[in-house]
């Protein structure tokens, strides 16, 4: 089985180093700067969860500003694109040489509108909905920090393919101990994500701490607050979704579980990077709108980093 994945950042160079220690295949690997550099010469080190050091000969590093190798054209099963919310449209345009008739494809990025953009790129029949609650930050090039152990979420999509389609990939991963797991709804999976994202996202990200700061109360009122305003647009838009008591419930859970990760977004402010604001809280508000629901405390926090984002322009 050969496995692309395009815009390894944390989360993408998790798998991969995972991959490639189980895999029998080809592994592509497509990443940038400093980072994708450290890999095309040293491989992938994890610590954390896991202490894991994989060498660049087991697998094919393609750098995205030399541009994406061509030697596995046609040949790809599996594709996963794990890239930041904002590069997703490009890693799709970059992809369509890889894939065969019966390829699929995953976009495990933050943020709603990805499957989406796959089913109108590569057509419904290719495209799996997916979601990662794995915790990932890099402390320097070639080094992830594996600071949470999560599930890896496939589902159905719409008229997209089955449980069928999905289970040789499902036994990669869960040789590679990444726990995946098979949903039915496809379009809940991935609200379920960006639920938990909006949440706890930009309010680290504004705090600058790692996730299980979160849980002191008053933080974690705000954090469900957010949750809640997001899942009653969810509702609206028709996603089957728990009750908000189990929805607050679950986000204690994974800010526990991933208590000493340093989320994406507090990652990208950090590093002068646009962050992800616009898939997520800012998508919440927008949406909103449609119904004539107010989502104050998502505006506020988009707005608030929105700011931060200018401010490193």
């Amino acid at each position: 089985m050969n496995v692309a994945i395009l815009g390894a950042g944390s989360i993408g160079s998790l798998i991969a180093a995972k991959i490639s220690n189980h895999g029998d295949g080809n592994l592509l690997v497509h990443a940038r700067g400093e980072h994708g550099s450290v890999i095309a010469l040293n491989g992938i080190k994890i610590q954390g969860e896991e202490e894991l050091s994989v060498s660049n000969d087991r697998m094919i590093v393609s750098l995205d500003e030399v541009g994406l190798y061509q030697g596995l054209d046609g040949k790809i099963d599996y594709l996963l694109i794990t890239s930041k919310a904002n590069d997703v449209e490009r890693m799709i345009n970059k992809s369509r040489d890889l894939l065969h008739a019966d390829s699929k494809v995953l976009c495990l990025s933050n943020g709603l509108g990805h499957v989406e953009k796959c089913i109108e790129f590569f057509g419904p029949q290719r495209v799996f909905s997916a979601s990662i609650s794995h915790g990932a930050w890099r402390p320097e090039p070639g080094i992830i920090e594996w600071a949470g152990k999560g599930v890896i979420s496939i589902g159905k999509f719409s008229d997209g393919p089955g449980l069928n389609e999905a289970e040789e990939l499902i036994q990669l991963l869960s040789n590679c101990d990444l726990n995946p797991q098979w949903v039915e709804d496809g379009k809940s999976l991935i609200w379920s994500k960006v639920l938990l994202n909006i949440a706890i996202n930009p309010i680290a990200a504004l705090i600058g701490c790692k996730n299980g700061n979160l849980l002191q109360t008053e933080l974690f009122e705000l954090c469900s607050s957010v949750m809640v305003e997001g899942a009653n647009v969810a509702r609206q838009e028709g996603v089957k979704l728990p009750t908000n008591e189990e929805l607050i419930s679950k986000l204690f859970q994974v800010i526990e579980a991933t208590s000493n990760n340093y989320c994406s977004m507090l990652q990208d402010i950090k590093k002068g990077r646009d962050t992800e604001i616009k898939f997520l809280n800012l998508a919440i508000v927008q949406r909103g709108e449609r119904y004539g629901l107010s989502t104050p405390k998502n505006h506020l926090l988009s707005e608030l980093i929105k700011s931060i984002n200018l401010s490193n322009v």
